[in-house]
């Protein structure tokens, strides 16, 4: 099996080599995508099958309800974001700025905005309390969240620039943060995979689809979640009491969270997505004409 380090190595040879393998037009990136799209959505209750994830895809339609919506915003957000992160991450200059975040949501959230399922302000922070449903934990009061969005943004890209943690541990209490602080009033679950994806990208590695089709993997994610919080949501109050934060601050927050949990589903997707990429890049020189067993070895799917 193939280790963190190994797959960062693999994927820059291929990158070195000029193969565009997070690309929309690369089919096996393409596949491992939809993935990701079908199991983001259904973690937030949207559920949709293959036949219904290609149709909204494919046909490029006016999103005509929320399946649809949720479909098509995720994929402009996360493919726009992605494929961004990887022309940054090939010419050194990646990093994240408080305008990028709030793109996400803008481009996840413009389709259920035009629907009227979603009437928030697009890639605007809320402006009151909320309450997440079946958790734990209290997101950061509104009136907090441009000055912590901010020093977030901060220690992102400090930490991409001197390595403060490993990959898996920095993109970890990456999510755990975003989550925990919840700056939209909707669409923070989705975002933050997108922003947990773009991060990975952007450090060279590849984008995950954390799974969550079926309720036993939506239960792990959660519970990983709520794990990892705990930590974190005592800097949140903090801040609300009075305390104020810098980068070293959050350090000091993350070493004392529980982040072992997430990581091993971060680490687990990593080298999925890296064998999909592996076998489309593989295989993508054979006849078209092979039988149909081989192919199905490959895609996933049965003859």
């Amino acid at each position: 099996m193939k280790t963190i380090e190994n797959i960062k190595n693999t994927l820059d040879t291929y990158r070195n080599q000029d193969i565009r393998f997070i690309s929309v037009t690369n089919s096996g990136w393409y596949s491992l995508f939809r993935d990701e799209i079908r199991n983001s959505i259904a973690i937030e209750g949207i559920f949709a099958n293959r036949n219904e994830l290609l149709f909204a895809l494919e046909q490029g339609r006016r999103s005509s309800n929320q399946k649809t919506a949720a479909i098509l915003g995720y994929f402009e957000a996360a493919s726009t974001l992605y494929e961004y992160a990887e022309n940054q991450y090939r010419t050194g200059e990646f990093e994240i700025r408080l305008s990028d975040l709030k793109q996400i949501h803008t481009l996840l959230m413009r389709y259920e905005h035009q629907l009227g399922t979603f009437t928030g302000n697009l890639g605007g922070f809320r402006k009151s309390d909320v309450a997440v449903t079946n958790s734990s934990f209290t997101p950061l009061n509104y009136m907090h969240l441009e000055d912590i969005s901010r020093v977030f943004i901060c220690w992102i890209n400090e930490n991409i620039r001197k390595s403060q943690f490993d990959i898996l541990t920095f993109s970890a209490a990456s999510h755990i943060l975003f989550e925990t602080i919840h700056p939209f009033r909707d669409g923070n679950g989705q975002v933050g995979r997108i922003l947990l994806s773009y991060l990975l990208i952007g450090s060279g590695f590849i984008n995950v689809a954390i799974k969550g089709t079926i309720k036993a993997d939506r239960d792990i994610y959660y519970h990983a979640l709520e794990v990892g919080d705990e930590g974190v949501e005592k800097l949140l109050r903090d801040i609300e009491n009075g305390k104020k934060i810098n980068i070293q601050i959050i350090n000091d927050y993350i070493y004392d969270s529980n982040l072992e949990p997430l990581k091993r589903i971060i680490q687990k997707r990593l080298i999925y997505s890296f064998e999909c990429i592996e076998k489309g890049i593989k295989t993508k020189d054979l006849d078209a004409l092979i039988p149909l067993r081989e192919a199905a070895k490959y895609y996933n799917y049965s003859q």
